[in-house]
C-alpha cells in the first residue's frame, strides 16, 4: 500500500505540472488565436471605411468603434495595430481595446481612420481558463481516486468474496488473490492462516463427536440387554425391580439423546450430502401410519388436506426427520381427544394441534433442551432438530398459539 501510494502522490504531481503547464499554452494560444481574428476584422472594417470616404459618402463615425478625422497633413503618432484602454461611458469604466491606425490620403485630403474592437479582458480570460482547469482538475482527481481507490480495494474486495463462500466444512483450503499492498498481503496470510485453524477444528470437533456416539452406543446398548434380562429375574423384590425399571428408563433416554445428538450435529455438519425431488405428500401419508396407534391411543381426530406430488429438494432423510418430529409433536403436546389438522401446498405446510399454552416464548420453543414443564418425557431436541434441517434447506419455521391450537407452518420459499 506505501509503494501504490507514493505512486499515486508522483503521478498527482505530474498531472498538477501538466495542468500548470497546459493552462498557460492554453492562454497563450487563445490569446493569439482572438487576437488573430481581431486584427483580420479590423483590416476588413478599414477597407471598407476607405471605400466610403473613396465613394463620396460621409465617413462613419461611431466612438470609439470607428473614428474618423481629417488633418492637415501626417501626424507622427504611429499606425497600425496597438492595444489601448478607453473610457466607455455605456459601460461606465475603461475597457480594453485592440485598434488599428492608419491615415491615408484621399482626393486631396488626408484621414486618420482608426478602428478599434473590444478586447476580452486579460483578468476574465484568465479566469475563464482558470475555472476550466479547476473544473477539469476536480473531474481528474475524481477519476483519479475513484481508480486507485478501486484498484487499491480490489484485492480486498476478491478476498471478502472468498471468505463469504468459505465453509470450515469444506476439504479445500481457503483460496485468496495475491495483492502487491503489503497490508492485503498480511491480512491475507492471517485468514489463511485462521480458516485453516477453523478447518482443523472443525475436523476434530466432527471426529470427536462422531467417535463419541458411536462408542456410547455399543456401552448403552450392553447396559440396557443386562438390565433387561435381569428384569425378567423371579428372585428380584418389588424394590429391585423399581430400581431397575427406572435405570433401564435412563438408559434409554440416554440412548435416544445420544442418537438425536449425534443427528443434529450430522446436520450442523453439513453431512447429509445429496439433494433429490422428495415427494412430501407421500412421505407425510407414510408418517401417519406409523404413528396410527398413538393417535388412536389418544383418541385424536386426525384431518389431512394432501394434494398428491408436492415436491421439494432436499435430501431424503432429512424431511422424513422434519415431517415425524412435527407430527410427534402434535401427538404428543396434544390433549386427549383433541385435533391435529395437516394442510400441505407447493409452498408450504402447516400441521396444528390442541394443547395447552406454553410456559416459554415461542422464540426459544425451537432451542435445544427448551421444553415445556408438562413435557418431562420429551428430550428437548426434536424442534431443535426440526429448526436445524429448516436452517440447511433455507426453508423457513414459524409457530403461533391461539385459540387453544398450536400452528407449525414450514415455508419451502
Amino acid at each position: 500500500m506505501k509503494l501504490l501510494e507514493k505512486n499515486n502522490r508522483i503521478f498527482i504531481r505530474f498531472m498538477a505540472l501538466l495542468l500548470l503547464l497546459g493552462s498557460i499554452l492554453f492562454y497563450v494560444s487563445v490569446n493569439w488565436i482572438a487576437r488573430s481574428e481581431i486584427d483580420e476584422k479590423l483590416e476588413v472594417n478599414q477597407k471598407r471605411t476607405i471605400n466610403l470616404i473613396d465613394e463620396g459618402q460621409l465617413p462613419p463615425q461611431f466612438a470609439p468603434i470607428v473614428e474618423v478625422k481629417i488633418s492637415p497633413k501626417k501626424s507622427a503618432t504611429t499606425e497600425g495595430f496597438s492595444d489601448v484602454q478607453i473610457f466607455d461611458p455605456e459601460e461606465g469604466e475603461e475597457e480594453p481595446f485592440r485598434q488599428l491606425v492608419a491615415e491615408v490620403e484621399i482626393k486631396g485630403a488626408i484621414y486618420r481612420i482608426t478602428n478599434r474592437s473590444p478586447l476580452l479582458e486579460s483578468e476574465d480570460l484568465i479566469l475563464a481558463i482558470g475555472n476550466c482547469t479547476a473544473a477539469l482538475v476536480l473531474l481528474l482527481f475524481v477519476w483519479m481516486y475513484s481508480r486507485s481507490s478501486q484498484k487499491l480495494w480490489e484485492p480486498f474486495h476478491q478476498q471478502l468474496q472468498a471468505i463469504k463462500g468459505f465453509s470450515v466444512s469444506q476439504n479445500e483450503p481457503l483460496t485468496l488473490a495475491s495483492s502487491e499492498i503489503t497490508e492485503f498481503e498480511e491480512l491475507k496470510t492471517a485468514l489463511h492462516e485462521l480458516t485453516e485453524k477453523g478447518r482443523s477444528d472443525f475436523q476434530n470437533l466432527k471426529e470427536f463427536t462422531e467417535n463419541a456416539s458411536h462408542e456410547m452406543q455399543t456401552p448403552l446398548a450392553i447396559i440396557q440387554t443386562k438390565l433387561e434380562d435381569t428384569l425378567q429375574s423371579s428372585d428380584l423384590t418389588e424394590e429391585q425391580a423399581r430400581h431397575l425399571a427406572v435405570a433401564n428408563d435412563a438408559v434409554l433416554r440416554l440412548t435416544r439423546l445420544n442418537r438425536s445428538l449425534l443427528l443434529l450435529s450430522k446436520i450442523s455438519n453439513h453431512q447429509f450430502i445429496g439433494e433429490e425431488l422428495v415427494s412430501i405428500s407421500r412421505l407425510l401419508k407414510t408418517q401417519v401410519n406409523q404413528l396410527a396407534d398413538f393417535i388412536k391411543e389418544k383418541k385424536l381426530t386426525l384431518r389431512m388436506d394432501l394434494p398428491e406430488d408436492v415436491l421439494v429438494k432436499a435430501h431424503p432423510t432429512l424431511v422424513e426427520t422434519l415431517l415425524f418430529n412435527l407430527l410427534v409433536n402434535a401427538v404428543r403436546h396434544n390433549v386427549e381427544g383433541g385435533t391435529i389438522d395437516v394442510t400441505l401446498t407447493n409452498q408450504s405446510l402447516n400441521i396444528s394441534n390442541t394443547g395447552h399454552s406454553l410456559d416459554l416464548p415461542s422464540d426459544q420453543l425451537f432451542e435445544r433442551f427448551k421444553k415445556g414443564a408438562a413435557s418431562q418425557e420429551s428430550l428437548g431436541l426434536g424442534l431443535a432438530i426440526v429448526k436445524k434441517i429448516c436452517e440447511v434447506n433455507k426453508w423457513e419455521i414459524e409457530h403461533s398459539y391461539q385459540n387453544g391450537v398450536h400452528r407449525f407452518a414450514v415455508s419451502f420459499q
